[in-house]
């Protein structure tokens, strides 16, 4: 400690636009820094990212209260040019859109159970997407998805702020009928 003490008052006395030392922690007296510490640049970095997060966090959106995050998921507030199905994907679980792409190709997007159309359908409040990730180890007859969840959704000056519940891994029963999944893996008989 007393090392990077040295180091303080070195460049304290280096600079030459002194600041109180007000905000420097209490020292006994034989440890007290003789010149005034210049901290502003570090000071501004920190609250650049303080700022960005708050900007985050609308103070006029009251409906952030009613969605509260459960167990295995997180409620994500996101900004989308519309209800597109490779958006909302994109935007709460974080997937490039040629992943998006790949898995839709591949059928393994679910809305509401049933096979997604095509990537640029319009979807609801109340939709549930379901990227397909696999079947389960323990049960074959289960599937392990994520899954985003559109609760709310209210147009901005530039497009529509989302709030969507995203589960990671979420075990699901495999769906039924046409919209079935059916690996494309070879099985040793």
């Amino acid at each position: 400690m007393l090392r990077s003490l040295r180091q303080i008052a070195r460049l304290g006395r280096s600079l030459k636009t002194p600041i109180s030392t007000r905000s420097l922690p209490k020292l006994p007296t034989t440890l007290r820094l003789q010149a005034p510490l210049h901290t502003s640049v570090s000071a501004w970095k920190y609250d650049k990212k303080s700022s960005r997060a708050s900007d985050d966090l609308d103070s006029d959106d009251e409906d952030d209260e009613d969605f509260k995050d459960e167990r295995d998921s997180k409620v994500v507030k996101t900004k989308v040019n519309s209800l597109r199905a490779d958006l909302l994907l994109k935007a709460g679980l974080g997937m490039a859109r040629n992943k998006v792409e790949l898995n839709f190709y591949e059928s393994k997007i679910r809305v509401n159970g049933k096979k997604l159309p095509k990537k640029s359908a319009q979807l609801e409040v109340g939709d549930d997407i379901d990227v397909i990730r696999g079947f389960s180890q323990s049960n074959p007859s289960h599937l392990v998805v994520a899954r985003v969840s559109i609760l709310s959704a209210s147009e901005r000056e530039e497009g529509l702020s989302v709030h969507l519940r995203r589960y990671k891994s979420l075990l699901v029963e495999n769906y039924r009928g046409p919209n079935a999944f059916k690996s494309s893996e070879q099985v040793a008989h």
